[in-house]
């Protein structure tokens, strides 16, 4: 939630996940989903702000659930190698058969 303030003076939280869009002639207005209109105080800059900083913040808390932020930073992501057995530039034998081909008599 980000913490904003109508032109009036009251400040309430909202759901950046909410906002539908935002006008900012010659008022910052924000239309949420749901068909609710509210006019800002601020700018349409200082609102973009707040919702980057909100994201943000949230990307921070799942890292550190994930095992803390230091950790993935400190530690660089490693490289596993594995062998094919076969290459990739010699065509595979075909398998064996155990069936005769349909229409061959073999006595």
């Amino acid at each position: 939630m980000i913490a904003v303030t109508c032109r009036n003076g009251e400040r309430f939280s909202l759901d950046p996940d909410d906002i539908e869009r935002v006008e900012t002639v010659p008022d910052t207005v924000v239309y949420l989903v749901d068909g609710a209109k509210y006019v800002l105080a601020g700018s349409l800059d200082s609102l973009v702000l707040a919702i980057r900083e909100y994201r943000a913040e949230i990307v921070v808390h799942q890292h550190r659930l994930a095992g803390g932020v230091a950790e993935i930073a400190a530690q660089p992501a490693q490289l596993r190698i594995e062998r094919r057995a076969r290459s990739r530039d010699v065509p595979a034998a075909p398998p064996p058969s155990s069936a005769a081909p349909a229409g061959s008599d073999t006595d």
